[in-house]
């Protein structure tokens, strides 16, 4: 429930469902920042969120970026705020993790920070709330429609993160480990 395995004349290819629609959430969300038309949802009821007095200022400086991402963040006090809404796709019970991840992410790479350094840190942190996750079966339609999908990525190998999406075992390699050559 993790894992695609799909045979070609070649050989054995294993996929990892999760960084797989991770790389696809990514690209989407780029080209849609691009246009600045990334899609935000309103939440219901606003998650409230409490941030280090560090984190604060990170929103602050970057306000306009997480809006342009899908965020609508309010003040809710000295150090909490009130996510209004939130990019498309994420689930409300990952809002908080996911605005801190990118908080953090921000003050862990302040020092190479550029907007564009920016925009795919927001991107992949999103794409991976997003995306499928590990242990979540999928049908042969949903598993189709991914690896079609995949295979328009600009780069079908790796997740935003530089995981390995795609395993390829050849013909000779496992005729070769059940001895058969």
């Amino acid at each position: 429930a993790s894992f695609i395995v799909a045979a070609s004349p070649s050989g054995l290819w294993l996929v990892d469902q999760h960084v797989a629609h991770e790389r696809i959430l990514f690209e989407n969300h780029l080209r849609a920042r691009a246009r600045g038309a990334v899609e935000g949802q309103r939440l219901l009821t606003p998650a409230l969120v409490e941030l280090t007095p560090r984190q604060q200022a990170l929103r602050e400086e970057i306000a306009d970026e997480l809006e342009a991402n899908g965020f609508e963040l309010e003040g809710f006090g000295p150090r909490t705020v009130a996510v209004q809404a939130a990019p498309a796709g994420v689930a409300a019970s990952q809002i908080e993790r996911l605005l801190g991840e990118i908080l953090d992410t921000v003050e862990r790479e302040a020092s190479a920070r550029t907007l564009e350094t920016l925009r795919r840190q927001i991107a992949a942190s999103v794409a991976c709330h997003a995306a499928i996750k590990v242990n979540m079966p999928l049908d042969t339609p949903k598993m189709e429609w991914l690896l079609r999908e995949l295979a328009r990525t600009e780069a079908p190998m790796t997740c935003p993160h530089g995981r390995p999406i795609v395993l390829q075992y050849s013909l000779r390699e496992i005729q070769k480990a059940f001895k058969r050559i």
